[in-house]
Parts: structure tokens; sequence; C-alpha cells
């Protein structure tokens, strides 16, 4: 029983590495059962015996980590601010920390690109299942309480994207290059002002708290 079990994990594991080599190669809209069965070496009954089909690979493979962390709550608990300025830290330091795998990695390029340019249904897929993971870490880092942060962030990851996808055309946004790293240098230190104004304008509200860190440990995360 434990055999089988390991087979399925380590078979499952194939799947998946077969997956994100496909995106990376061809696109969302370039994956299918067969490439990646070919790629995995496994049977495509696999594919839909594991996973479901496409979509539940496509999905399972975006939930799963590699494109988002997944945080527990011993880690949560670690991740909260010590001080009350310290928020502004946590969200600027994860978004830079993200967008970046975003421009690196290829696979996680285009599950990117897929979500904002592409009207397939595999896309959608692609896409639902991309929100729902940023969702989720936006909701597990928010910290506070009586500002509208789904918002705020979707604004900052919006622009991120809207920036990343223009970095891969090679072009530039207010006559910045973003093909360089002092490109990038430029937009990550804006990214920094605006959470740190963000942050002090939170203190600074009788609406607004900030959930501290009731030992006073010093975040060591990022």
């Amino acid at each position: 029983m434990e055999k089988l079990k390991r087979n399925r994990v380590q078979t499952s594991q194939r799947i998946v590495d077969a997956l994100e080599e496909v995106i990376a190669e061809k696109g969302i809209d370039g994956i299918g059962i067969n490439r990646i069965s070919e790629k995995a070496g496994v049977s495509k009954v696999l594919i839909y015996r594991y996973f479901g089909g496409l979509d539940g690979l496509l999905t399972h493979y975006i939930r799963m980590g590699r494109l988002f962390p997944l945080l527990s709550p011993s880690t949560l608990e670690q991740l909260r601010p010590v001080h009350e300025n310290d928020l502004s830290k946590l969200w600027y330091k994860q978004l830079v920390h993200t967008y970046r795998f975003f421009r690196q990695f290829p696979a996680a390029y285009q599950v990117l690109k897929a979500t904002v340019t592409e009207d397939s249904p595999m896309a959608g897929e692609a896409s639902k299942a991309y929100d729902a993971e940023l969702t989720r870490i936006v909701d597990q880092l928010s910290y506070i309480k009586g500002a509208d942060f789904q918002a705020i962030s979707a604004i900052m990851t919006g622009a991120m994207s809207y920036l990343t996808l223009l970095s891969r055309n090679g072009r530039t946004a207010v006559g910045i290059n973003l093909t360089t790293e002092e490109g990038w240098q430029r937009i990550e230190e804006a990214v920094r002002v605006i959470y740190t104004a963000l942050n002090k304008m939170a203190v600074q509200s009788p609406d607004v708290t900030i959930e501290i860190h009731p030992s006073g440990i010093p975040a060591t995360y990022w």
C-alpha cells in the first residue's frame, strides 16, 4: 500500500513537471493531454485518473505553491508585524518577490500572461485559479482591519502584471526601460514608497487597526 502511494506521488510529480515544461515552451493554450503524457512518460489515462483532466491538472499546478507560497500558521505568525510600520515591509517584499519570480521563470510568466491577455477556456481556468491563490495570499498577509487591502492589492498587482508583460515585449513605461535591472530597481523602489505611505496613513487613521505580533519576535521570513 505504501509503495502504491509512493508511486502515485512520484508519477503525479512527473506529470506536474511535464505540464510546467509544456507551459514554458508552448504557453497555456499549447498544453494538451497527449503532449504532457508523452513528456512525462505516462499514460494519459493517469492524468484523468489523478487530476480529472487538463483543467484539474492546471488548477492543481497553480495551487501547489510554485507561483505563490503556501504559508503555514506558524510561518504566518512569524510574519506578523512587530511594529505598526512593519506592515509596509511585508507587503512590499511580498509583491517584489512575486513579480521577480514571474519575470524570471518562463512557466510562471506564461500563466500570468494567460490570465491577463488570453481568451480561451484554458486561460479562463488559469485565471480563476490564479486569482483564488492571489486572494488567499493577500488575505493571509493582511494583518489589518478597517482598510480595503483587497482593492489596494488589486491595483498594485494589476500594475505589476502590466509592467511585467511590457518588459517581455521590450517596451518602456513612462520612459523607464523595463528590460533592464536599473529600470526594475526604480519600479521596486516606487512600490516601497507607496506601501510606506499607505502604512503611515493606516497608522494615523482612527478607523484602522494593525495586528501586531504578541511576543515581539521579529519576523525573519523575508
